[in-house]
């Protein structure tokens, strides 16, 4: 474990630098977020989006480095699996910064992430298994068709929460960075005891602390449109990693997937495009409520830390009762918050 520390450290060092590094390169590429593209903009100056690229860069000079210095530490992957990994990543990224610099469709935009969900199904990375409420689990190596369709719904679940999620100053950094720290938590116990998953998972929250430096409100550098498409993504992997701790993960990133959720529905229900952006979600209203900009983010990662350490000492059936309070906490605050807004007006 203590290695692992050590390392995730040094990620952390490694996003920071690498983040300040490339910002005058964002810069002179125009990779930056104009505060004057959208009226739900909370930023006032242009900010570099280069963070993703950062904590790319991060995870992947510290894992080349662990794999030649402490092998033993790292996942046992096949080569494919490293390179469909990869190649994932990379054309994530190479959507990301297209839509960073020329401001995509969001018909266009979707297509990243699809082909980097499909890359890694037909890799074979898929969710092997979910726990059995009843006791046990429920086995898909009898149904590849359906674990794969399972995770590639998963995949693109956690993705656009947290490209959506990515609307305030170090929300989508910080939270994605909580949920790998619980993630290793889980991989230091003795029940799903897995220190090269919770190695790889430690790498990831240091870059993504590293870069949250920078991230937190005021925010000096932003993820990017591929960057926060990678938050989810890495944290989706982890999370089928070390062994389909699918549950632990929605405890800890659940608010925002239910927001994203809720605010889909309420976006076909009054006839609205589902990609048409708006101050509808839940951290928006908590600004228009009166939340401080930093305020809503730590009560995002209070909820997120609460959510998810109870991960580590429920049964199955707990963690299902915990995702429907936070479900039913979700949707209640949001629609109380928006009653509020009517009401003012």
């Amino acid at each position: 474990m203590e290695i692992s520390i050590i390392v995730g450290l040094i990620s952390a060092a490694v996003a920071a630098l690498l983040t300040r590094l490339f910002m005058p390169l964002g810069n002179a590429l125009h990779l930056v977020d104009d505060p004057h593209s959208a009226d739900r903009k909370v930023h006032r100056k242009p900010i570099p989006l280069v963070g993703g690229l950062a904590i790319a860069c991060a995870i992947v000079i510290v894992l080349t480095v662990a794999s030649l210095i402490i092998p033993s530490m790292l996942p046992m992957l096949t080569t494919n699996k490293w390179i469909a990994l990869g190649c994932a990543v990379g054309v994530l990224f190479v959507v990301g910064v297209a839509d960073d610099r020329f401001n995509l469709p969001p018909s266009r935009q979707i297509f990243g992430p699809i082909i980097a969900a499909a890359i890694v199904v037909v890799a074979g990375i898929t969710i092997s298994k979910i726990t059995n409420p009843s006791g046990g689990f429920f086995s898909f190596d009898r149904v590849p068709a359906l674990a794969a369709i399972l995770t590639f719904l998963w995949l693109m679940g956690m993705m656009y929460s947290t490209k959506l999620l990515d609307g305030l100053d170090g929300l989508s950094s910080g939270l994605s960075g909580i949920g790998a720290l619980m993630i290793f938590a889980l991989t230091q116990t003795q029940q799903y005891y897995e220190p090269r998953i919770g190695f790889l998972a430690l790498i990831f929250a240091g870059a993504c602390f590293g870069f949250l430096a920078l991230n937190f409100h005021p925010a000096r550098a932003f993820l990017g449109d591929g960057g926060s498409l990678f938050m989810g993504f890495a944290l989706g992997i982890l999370a089928i990693l070390s062994g389909s701790k699918i549950a632990t993960t929605l405890l800890v990133m659940g608010l925002p997937v239910i927001d994203v959720a809720r605010v889909i529905i309420a976006r076909r229900i009054a006839g609205v495009p589902i990609a048409h952006g708006d101050s509808r979600h839940l951290h928006h209203l908590l600004i228009a409520n009166g939340f401080s900009h930093r305020g809503a983010v730590l009560l995002y990662y209070v909820i997120g830390i609460l959510f998810g350490t109870t991960a580590l000492f429920l049964q199955s059936r707990g963690k299902i009762a915990m995702l429907v309070l936070l479900v039913v906490f979700g949707v209640t605050a949001a629609l109380y918050l928006e009653h509020r807004l009517r009401k003012r007006v």
